[in-house]
């Protein structure tokens, strides 16, 4: 990714963030996570600025460009609100009170040392990102002070940036149930953890330009870290402004009918694909026993198009019960005996064992009413064994497992082959 179109975006990213969680703010959500993300969305900003390239230009005072330990201070800045954000809303209080102390020990020592000594030679090739930079341009350190400020600066961001990539990840796997903020909070864990890994490549240089009997690397610095640096930064912005649209999107009163609008779109494509996950094992069935369909489906296409997914799915579970229904009368006791025997030796139980017992009545079954066998006197019973009938969700979920059974399940073809064998015990 090109950096001046990652600096872009990270500016805009950065600007929605400081807009949306200053409105969150605003409303009267002053909470310390807020506060702390809000911080943390505003040193984002800043630095997303100081990072234009026209801007250095317009950073010199009394001669001297102070780019350098104003990115440095503003960038240790964003990474502290941030964590005090993740371990806010993550930890628990004592615990997320003492990494915050932590970390701002930190924070203070480590940006107090870096001013002083970019203070000792501020006119240095060192601290300049311009083209005659050593940053850009490559070659040997005119003073030895600049490695040894690049150096405490890489060493110390290590740490809190891959604080930063663990907490984003494990706060990423609690919220896996809002599947976009999830990706938004893995996002911003990854751009954390190039940048620990840039943070790497940083170290092994300095020490190459300190250690005298080395040679300086023949490559300058920001041919390596400015791509890697430029993906971290677009990953960290992206995931930073989603975290902001998310905390108004759920909080807004204004946006009460976009949430209500969302949330019916998403039960809609659930209750669709779930419906479309069950067109294999129906179609099945169906094709044995088509006068149970009310309206069926001409091909699996013309399934996916029908846009009334909640409707389909109720008619759907409601379809395959009948057909274990009509199939259950061609299997006898013995065989749903043998399947729960084999289930439970395999641990499971509850609803587990009845989606084995269904998976296996409608493999037998079916097989046995296309043969054209004799009914059974003892047939299997295929209601005692489940729970209470519940909501659609609950049967949905059901079926499914049973689906995925009768398709692939090893106790369905043992029991499939003991009967064709009549070997049942």
């Amino acid at each position: 990714m090109n950096a001046s179109v990652a600096v872009v975006v990270g500016l805009i990213a950065s600007l929605i963030a400081v807009i949306t969680v200053l409105h969150r703010v605003v409303q009267g959500g002053r909470t310390p996570q807020l506060r702390a993300l809000c911080a943390g969305a505003v040193f984002s900003f800043a630095a997303s600025l100081v990072r234009i390239p026209d801007m250095s230009a317009l950073l010199v005072f009394g001669g001297v460009n102070i780019t350098w330990p104003l990115e440095t201070v503003i960038g240790l800045l964003c990474n502290y609100f941030m964590l005090c954000y993740l371990h806010l809303t993550v930890d628990e209080p004592m615990m997320a009170a003492r990494q915050i102390r932590r970390h701002l020990t930190a924070v203070l020592c480590a940006g107090t040392i870096l001013i002083l000594l970019f203070a000792s030679v501020p006119h240095s090739r060192e601290f300049d990102f311009g083209p005659q930079g050593r940053y850009t341009a490559g070659g040997p350190p005119d003073t030895v002070v600049g490695p040894i400020a690049w150096l405490i600066l890489a060493v110390y961001l290590v740490y809190p940036l891959q604080d930063l990539a663990r907490v984003s990840l494990r706060w990423a796997r609690k919220a896996a149930s809002i599947r976009w903020l999830s990706i938004a909070l893995g996002a911003y864990s990854l751009g954390a953890f190039i940048a620990a890994v840039v943070q790497l490549h940083v170290i092994v240089y300095q020490v190459a330009l300190l250690v005298s009997p080395l040679d300086p690397p023949p490559w300058p610095e920001a041919t390596v870290e400015g791509p890697p640096l430029a993906v971290a930064a677009f990953g960290s912005m992206v995931g930073l402004c989603a975290t902001g649209v998310y905390s108004v999107l759920m909080t807004s009163p204004r946006l009460r009918p976009v949430r209500e609008l969302s949330h019916r779109v998403q039960l809609w494509w659930q209750y669709h694909v779930a419906c479309c996950r069950l067109y294999p094992l129906w179609s099945t069935l169906w094709r044995a026993l088509p006068s149970v369909a009310l309206s069926p489906a001409k091909s699996r296409i013309s399934d996916l198009l029908r846009v009334r997914a909640k409707w389909n799915l109720h008619r759907r579970t409601i379809e395959l019960a009948d057909f274990l229904q009509a199939f259950r009368r061609y299997v006898s006791a013995d065989v749903g005996d043998l399947a729960e025997t084999l289930a439970r030796e395999r641990g499971l139980d509850g609803d587990d064992v009845a989606a084995v017992v269904d998976a296996v009545v409608l493999t037998v079954g079916r097989e046995a009413y296309l043969a054209k066998q004799p009914m059974p006197g003892s047939v299997v019973d295929v209601v005692s064994r489940r729970s209470a009938v519940g909501t659609l969700d609950h049967e949905a979920r059901h079926w499914l497992r049973v689906s995925a059974l009768y398709f692939g399940s090893p106790i369905v073809a043992e029991v499939h082959g003991a009967v064709c064998d009549r070997n049942l015990t």
